[in-house]
């Protein structure tokens, strides 16, 4: 079955709810700051404190999405207009995904949009660990985007032998992080597919639009989206989210 995409899981929506199209909703979206989007966690090596990701926020009628992106841009406008948005830049995407987060919220099939604060991102991680554990046992994890939280917690839950990661940074890639090397993810996510038993996968994929190209290796893999980009498009396509601290 094809994948819906950002853009046309916002156009049906709309397509369905005649009322709500017809109104001028305003959607607001800009990059939050870290202390916006984040918090103050112990832990420092989060993308958002590094400076390589940015959270755009988007609204609708007081329902609020977000999504991850390295391209944060500024908009103002109806949920329409979003509709209609000529894709030109990764930024645009980012709003798309933001403002179909927002609407799935608004109309209550959705939740936990907005990313957790403080000391949650580490119990969140802690949580996704012991969930995989309690559910599939001594499992082999693949991770694919790099999250050092989550990252830690398996390598303590599974062992560092038990867990493979793949990511696009190239800061991250062929670095040792918490006992285990990360794989180029543009080269070796097949690698990891096939290591692992279970898979956890960032929303950003389904914001980059890459998520068609991994989904035929998968197979009958069983995988999970983590966070909150997700929280729209997941529920669209029936794709199983672990966010236990989101709001």
């Amino acid at each position: 079955m094809p994948i819906i995409s950002a853009q046309q899981g916002l156009r049906d929506l709309l397509q369905k709810t005649p009322g709500l199209a017809g109104q001028k909703v305003r959607v607001e979206a800009r990059g939050l700051q870290a202390d916006e989007a984040i918090g103050s966690p112990q832990r420092r090596d989060f993308p958002l404190l590094q400076g390589k990701e940015r959270l755009v926020q988007a609204e609708v009628e007081g329902a609020r999405g977000q999504a991850f992106t390295a391209d944060p841009l500024k908009f103002s406008g109806t949920l329409g207009e979003v509709a209609g948005m000529q894709v030109q830049r990764p930024g645009h995407q980012a709003i798309i995904i933001a403002t179909l987060n927002a609407l799935a919220v608004r109309l209550g099939l959705a939740d936990r949009s907005v990313h957790c604060l403080n000391e949650e991102p580490e119990e969140c991680a802690h949580s996704i660990a012991a969930f995989i554990q309690e559910t599939y046992g001594a499992v082999k994890v693949g991770i694919i985007g790099y999250q050092p939280a989550i990252l830690e917690h398996c390598v303590q839950q599974f062992g560092a032998e038990r867990v493979a990661i793949t990511d696009l940074n190239p800061d991250n890639i062929g670095s040792l992080r918490y006992g285990v090397e990360v794989w180029d993810g543009s080269r070796q996510t097949g690698e990891l597919i096939q290591f692992a038993e279970v898979i956890l996968i960032t929303g950003t994929v389904l914001v980059n639009e890459t998520f068609a190209d991994l989904e035929p290796l998968l197979k009958d893999k069983p995988f999970y989206f983590y966070g909150t980009t997700a929280a729209g498009l997941a529920v669209l396509n029936n794709f199983q989210r672990l966010c236990f601290k989101g709001c």
